[in-house]
């Protein structure tokens, strides 16, 4: 597991180098290189921004190295991992940037208590990572474009997204996001289908007693079917292989040979949800590539899973019998729409594209801390 934190002392080495003024002083003398309106992102603040994003990366996706060949090598597309996250990067600061803009457009404002849990916050680093030592902590976060006092206008910006959020889509919001724009997402993004699951593959290992053995990080512990049981699961697997040809219907196969029977409804699954396993992303992007009524035969480490694509019911999010695969989906919708909108103002920011050249995330420290 990746380490989310970093200790001061550790950063030390490195903070020796860094001469930028804001080791010392309290204000942020970069230029804009982000301008909308009244507003505008600086080059610290983009730095910042960039080395957190390259932190938040590489703790949450397994694949995504911090190594020169992995940021230069082509990941989608004929694009290079740098060019594909730096232009994620510069896409979320510009979503921020609007919603700097839209938040003195709709006069909206940010408490006393909000503005003073902010600052409890930063006092919190100050104590834990630099034993109260400012000038200590303004150098660790120097690494990142950035000092104490700044830090604390970048949360009170990034706060300033939710308030815009709240005033257009929360409770009593000036555009409430409707069911039609709910089951639009819902039509769009997601697949429906049913699915036979035979685990021809592992079985988890089990003590004296019958209860699972458990590894280190308390993960169940598994190994190899044994030849005799690997038979019969690649028999029922020909089975109902041979079933389908035979037009024998797929309830049937399914009620007689699944080895999950959890959703009578079939499953609902998201193109644009991450999930835990591999198995997810395996049966839809099989799924995507299938027509209604159409199966598949999707195999891995996990087994091998007989699909049948089914069609999309109309309000399926709205039925309590689906809600396992409809959470926070309310909340997913509102995000999309929310981004769509904000991007109808990218056209109007002005992007010094030279100098955000100097801060791709092959180049920037990833911060994992502040």
């Amino acid at each position: 597991m990746k380490q989310r934190y970093k200790s001061v002392a550790a950063l030390l080495g490195l903070l020796l180098f860094f001469t930028g003024c804001l080791q010392g002083c309290g204000k942020d003398s970069s230029p804009p290189v982000l301008t909308l309106g009244d507003v505008s992102i600086s080059e610290n603040v983009y730095h910042y921004w960039a080395s957190t994003y390259k932190g938040d990366f590489l703790y949450r996706y397994e694949d995504v190295e911090n190594t020169e060949d992995f940021w230069n090598g082509e990941l989608i597309d004929g694009m290079t991992a740098a060019e594909y996250f730096d232009a994620v990067i510069l896409e979320n600061i510009q979503y921020t940037l609007v919603c700097m803009q839209l938040f003195e457009e709709y006069g909206l404002v940010i408490s006393a208590s909000e503005k003073e849990s902010i600052q409890n916050l930063v006092s919190d680093y100050l104590k834990e990572y630099a034993q109260g030592n400012r000038n200590l902590l303004n150098q660790a976060l120097g690494e990142y474009g950035v000092n104490m006092e700044l830090l604390e206008k970048i949360y009170i910006d990034d706060a300033k997204t939710t308030k815009v959020y709240e005033y257009l889509y929360g409770e009593n919001g000036q555009t409430p996001i409707d069911n039609a724009q709910m089951e639009a997402y819902y039509q769009e993004n997601f697949v429906h289908l049913q699915m036979i699951f035979i685990n021809n593959k592992y079985r988890y290992q089990t003590d004296s007693s019958g209860k699972y053995i458990t590894d280190e990080n308390g993960q169940a512990v598994t190994e190899e079917l044994d030849a005799d049981t690997k038979a019969q699961k690649d028999e029922a697997i020909r089975k109902v292989q041979e079933g389908i040809k035979n037009g024998i219907s797929f309830g049937e196969l399914y009620e007689t040979y699944s080895e999950l029977k959890a959703y009578e409804n079939g499953y609902y699954f998201s193109k644009g949800t991450t999930y835990d396993d591999q198995i997810y992303y395996d049966i839809i992007q099989e799924a995507l590539n299938m027509e209604p009524q159409e199966t598949a035969v999707v195999e891995g480490d996990y087994g091998t899973c007989i699909i049948q694509k089914l069609e999309l019911d109309p309000g399926a999010w709205q039925d309590k019998e689906n809600s396992d695969f409809f959470d926070e989906f309310q909340n997913t919708v509102g995000d999309t729409v929310f981004r769509e909108f904000l991007r109808e103002h990218f056209d109007e920011i002005e992007v010094h594209e030279d100098v955000i050249a100097s801060y791709s995330i092959g180049t920037v420290t990833p911060n994992y801390t502040f």
